[in-house]
């Protein structure tokens, strides 16, 4: 190979270098107008990119494969290779052609993947775009996010090593980097859970070190003590955010200033939604294909901005688990519900406030074009409306962003000045400055639109000053500008005209005035620009200087934007105030309504009452039919305690809402192909994490426990899970079943109350009613709801038939399309044996070991 590069160009060479140094990147390598990319990552990159593949002399027998890409174009080529799982490293020219002698001098500027892309318009403008950092350490771990677009930061430890997807399910990072003992974790995942994770690479280890992160992130920050980003003992958490901030200032070729702080995540202040019940409760993402569409999310966001998008998904992963804390956004709320005009003009001025948070993150990623300047003049300039709206509220959370706004009455008054209405997206062609705010660049932009006035002018000044009649200005490539006097007049020619072309019918000359009107006039578009960049550049410094004062403004009014989308919504629907309670307070909701089904149903929803203590109705089981309500019941119940969590009025006509530590669901029954478990073993896992998890501040949904089994192990099982949740757990627990059985645990064991979801039977056909009340329900209506299902009539039918013998008879019945089943026959040992049996002395327990005696005997 040696050999062979030694006939290779210089630019070859380089190239070459640049391949070994970042080996795991396509290299975008600027040669003028294009970046190009040779040999393999040519091969690759144009097979993902459609591009033509062609040829270039590189000094070797074969031609080096070659593609290219408009350099004004590549962002959307970068983002597709990025989409496809790739790294791209932008090796950029740093001089110009003439500047020096030999090769034009380049290097990488900077390498774009997942989770480090700052162009914002190509991901979704309400969505973080996250890249994670894991350190694992034994059984612990500690999980760093951040977004290079926003500056968020946050840092997190926590024990138990099986809680890194539950992590990665709520952050929902776009790209992951780890340590290599988290490296081999999540290695060793089935292929399936695998499958489900976003692109994820092996940093150094060197880096997750605790010196070395301690090192990085003291320099980093400017500190000598780190205990106000990160706890003296969360050590890992220090290690894996350490790591992060090297890995994104590594990417970015300097340090990446919109990351001003670190926040520590703990669960000490939020409310915990594991994976499962995100999934379930369809959080921000619904079951049936992963969008946002009929989701709690979906329902709630109305709000006006893109910060406020994005703070609003935040908050709904991460509820809180504060009493004043919450409050403390109610009140907010509440202040705003309270007055219309305020709220309709609030809202008015926000729809005029633009993406500051991501303009800061394009400010400090160095793109920031003129548009975005504009962008953030039209978004400051609305500081002193919305200040003056805010002006008289009572609510602290309503007064701490009023004062934390800033004032921006300078920054508003330069940029008016200085950009366009309607500027340019790139500085390229400049154009974008204003005329009167640069002398000099209305000097030289008067020459650029008036030359030829100008030239004029001068031609008649000097036939006015030597009485030169025929005296004109011309232009050649090879003189370029002179005057030429015709021989009869070159006894009138001035000393200060010089000589310089001889003609047969005159001469031409030149003079100091025109030599320095004709350089600026061939100067004029390369002056023009140069000036508009240097100013652009000074702006650009004056802006960098005021970035951590706008990204508090920005936060402020991502928050003032929720408070506000709170208010509307829940003035627009009729929603209340939640009175919220220490842990062992009573949940209790009048008139409760599920929030998503509400907003998204044609029909008027059928409010619920809810109660659940620690006491005597710590769990509700419910009964009725398939398609009833029993699911959306809990299910409403559940994200109306999350809304209370957030801060959110609710969508009921009362509520008194206890904190809660944690939410935890068994919904639903399907297999999990990909994670290799069937429907029981999912139902059994999640039953498992709820039993290990949960304690007595927790609110647990169970639906449908034991039914991916057969029947007498299914009552089994639900019956010992209902047992231990209520004696051991005393969980805040809501249990719907198909098993009427279970309820006859109400009076044998403390605090269990059975309900039902009431059901009418007209004329053999049933009418939902949609309203739980006490009691429990005797039957399952299964063929009735078979029937309304669309099953063939002649099948329900039939099923009519059977269940009625099985009824009668209590036995396993036999039988085929074209035979009634059989009553006739001699009593079997099970039916004696149940003659026999005084079942009013047969506790629930022998009940169980009498089926399984009899279940025994029917196998034999």
């Amino acid at each position: 190979m040696a050999e062979k590069t030694k006939r290779m160009s210089d630019m070859m060479l380089h190239y070459l270098s640049i391949t070994e140094q970042y080996n795991d990147c396509i290299i975008f390598y600027r040669l003028g107008d294009f970046y190009e990319m040779f040999f393999e990552d040519a091969v690759e990159a144009s097979q993902i990119l459609e591009l033509t593949l062609t040829g270039r002399d590189c000094g070797l027998e074969e031609r080096a494969p070659m593609c290219g890409v408009p350099y004004h174009a590549a962002d959307s080529y970068i983002a597709k290779l990025v989409a496809h799982g790739k790294k791209v490293a932008i090796c950029e020219q740093l001089t110009l052609p003439g500047e020096q002698k030999g090769l034009v001098k380049r290097d990488v500027i900077r390498i774009v993947s997942n989770g480090t892309m700052t162009e914002t318009d190509l991901f979704d403008e309400k969505k973080n775009n996250f890249i994670c950092s894991i350190c694992l350490s034994g059984d612990d771990y500690a999980f760093s996010w951040a977004d290079i677009t926003t500056g968020d930061c946050f840092t997190y430890e926590s024990k138990g090593k099986d809680d890194i997807l539950n992590t990665i399910q709520k952050v929902l990072p776009s790209q992951i980097i780890c340590n290599s003992e988290a490296m081999k974790y999540l290695q060793s995942l089935d292929q399936g859970v695998a499958y489900t994770l976003p692109i994820y690479e092996n940093f150094s280890d060197d880096m997750y070190s605790y010196q070395n992160a301690k090192k990085t992130l003291k320099e980093r920050f400017g500190l000598e003590d780190l205990s106000s980003l990160i706890l003296d003992d969360k050590k890992l958490a220090l290690c894996a955010a350490g790591a992060l901030i090297s890995y994104i200032d590594g990417t970015q070729k300097r340090k990446v200033d919109i990351i001003s702080s670190i926040q520590y995540y703990t669960d000490v202040k939020h409310l915990v939604l594991d994976s499962v019940a995100l999934k379930n409760l369809e959080i921000s993402q619904n079951l049936r294909d992963g969008k946002e569409y009929g989701t709690l999310l979906w329902a709630l966001d109305n709000t006006l901005t893109a910060g406020g998008g994005r703070k609003l998904r935040e908050m709904i992963v991460s509820p809180l688990k504060d009493v004043a804390a919450v409050n403390y956004r109610l009140d907010g709320v509440a202040d705003l519900i309270g007055d219309t005009m305020r709220l309709a003009s609030l809202s008015d001025v926000l729809k005029g406030v633009k993406d500051l948070e991501r303009l800061c993150g394009r400010l400090s990623n160095g793109i920031l074009n003129p548009r975005d300047c504009l962008q953030i003049r039209l978004t400051l300039g609305c500081i002193p409306s919305i200040k003056m709206q805010l002006v008289g509220m009572n609510s602290k959370v309503l007064k701490d962003i009023f004062a934390n706004l800033g004032v921006y009455d300078d920054l508003v008054t330069l940029l008016t000045n200085v950009f366009k209405d309607n500027p340019p997206v790139t500085t390229r062609d400049g154009n974008f400055v204003r005329d009167g705010f640069d002398e000099k660049l209305d000097h030289y932009r008067k020459i650029k639109y008036n030359a030829k006035e100008m030239l004029d002018d001068l031609a008649d000044r000097e036939r006015k000053a030597t009485g030169i009649k025929t005296l004109k200005i011309g232009y050649n490539k090879i003189f370029g500008y002179y005057i030429e006097v015709s021989n009869s007049y070159l006894q009138q020619v001035p000393y200060k005209y010089i000589r310089k072309q001889t003609l047969v019918g005159g001469e031409r000359f030149i003079t100091e005035e025109l030599k320095k009107l004709e350089e600026e006039i061939l100067t004029a578009d390369e002056q023009i620009l140069k000036i508009e960049n240097d100013i652009f550049k000074k702006i650009q410094k004056v802006l960098g200087d005021r970035l951590s004062d706008m990204l508090k403004t920005a936060r402020c009014l991502s928050m003032l934007d929720v408070i506000l989308n709170f208010a509307y919504i829940s003035k627009k629907r009729n929603y209340s105030r939640p009175t919220m309670l220490d842990y062992n307070g009573t949940l209790n909701i009048v008139g409760g309504r599920h929030p998503v089904v509400e907003v998204g149903s044609k029909v008027s929803f059928i409010p619920n009452d809810t109660v659940l203590d620690s006491n005597e109705n710590r769990m509700m089981i419910i009964t009725g039919p398939n398609m009833a309500g029993k699911s959306t019941y809990m299910r409403q119940v559940a994200l109306i305690v999350i809304m209370a969590h957030i801060g959110c009025f609710v969508s009921a006509k009362s509520a008194e809402i206890p904190l809660v530590d944690r939410i935890f669901t068994r919904v639903g029954a399907s297999d999990n192909l990909l994670f290799n478990q069937s429907t029981f073993m999912v139902e059994m896992s999640e039953v498992a994490s709820i039993a290990k998890n949960a304690t007595e501040h927790s609110l647990l949904v169970m639906d449908e426990v034991g039914r991916g089994t057969s029947t007498f192990d299914g009552l089994s099982i639900a019956w010992a899970v209902v047992e231990y949740l209520a004696l051991k757990l005393k969980a805040k627990t809501l249990f719907a079943t198909h098993y009427h059985e279970l309820s006859e645990i109400e009076g044998s064991i403390d605090g269990v109350k059975n309900y039902k979801i009431t059901v009418k039977e007209i004329n053999g056909e049933i009418v939902f009613m949609r309203k739980i009340v006490r009691g429990s329900a005797n039957k399952s209506f299964g063929i009735e709801v078979a029937a309304l299902s669309g099953v063939p009539k002649e099948i329900t039918d039939r099923a009519k038939k059977i269940l009625s013998s099985l009824e009668k008879n209590d036995i396993t019945v036999k039988s085929s399309a074209s035979s009634e089943p059989t009553t006739n026959k001699e009593k079997s040992f099970v039916e004696n044996y149940l003659d026999k049996l005084d079942l009013n002395n047969v506790t629930p327990l022998k009940a169980f070991e009498i089926l399984a005696f009899l279940k025994s005997k029917t196998e034999e």
